[in-house]
């Protein structure tokens, strides 16, 4: 048994080699578990967890900024231009955030706008982050919600269209870190 774990250990730490040299930067304590998709100019911050099915796909001249202490669970993460992600931030899987619409109509190019996720902000189970879209800090986003548009600091949307729902002040989504391997999930994983 602890022959099989050594080498499941051995390769989980190779794969997270191979990974750390396709990212353009990364920070400290990455933890890859599966297979991930990666393209492009990708920065990673430190102590970041990605779960394996996760996407990030910066194409054309897109680029891909996500900061430190996040949690991206099976998440397809597609940028033309730029999609920035702050802090503390969770990503539940089958989550999709894009600055673009694909393709265009008509011989058109497709229509383009940033995409910028605050701090501690938690992104729920099949959600979408369209183009242009700001999420405020200490924001919730519901479950398949579908969000079009800016969603202010401090507030919970749902919904397709995402609707305001109420307000989070009066409380953190995540509390500070208390050792240096933290990740804004519970604490029974380990880097």
């Amino acid at each position: 048994m602890r022959i099989n774990q050594t080498i499941a250990e051995f390769i989980q730490k190779q794969r997270i080699k191979q990974y750390r040299r396709q990212f353009h930067s990364v920070g400290k304590h990455l933890v890859i578990n599966g297979k991930i998709d990666l393209v492009g100019n990708v920065d990673i911050g430190d102590s970041v967890m990605i779960e394996g099915g996760a996407r990030f796909l910066a194409i054309r001249n897109g680029t891909i900024k996500i900061g430190g202490h996040n949690y991206i669970e099976g998440a397809t993460i597609s940028a033309t231009l730029n999609i920035e992600i702050g802090n503390y931030v969770v990503i539940s899987n089958n989550v999709l955030i894009i600055d673009h619409d694909g393709y265009g109509l008509d011989g058109n190019t497709a229509a383009e706008k940033p995409v910028k996720i605050g701090n501690h902000v938690w992104i729920g189970l099949g959600a979408m982050i369209l183009k242009g879209v700001t999420v405020g800090d200490n924001s919730v986003i519901g479950a398949r919600s579908v969000v079009t548009k800016d969603v202010e600091p401090n507030t919970i949307v749902a919904g397709n269209p995402a609707r305001k729902i109420r307000d989070t002040k009066g409380y953190t989504l995540f509390a500070p870190p208390d050792e240096p391997n933290f990740y804004p999930v519970p604490k029974y994983w380990k880097p």
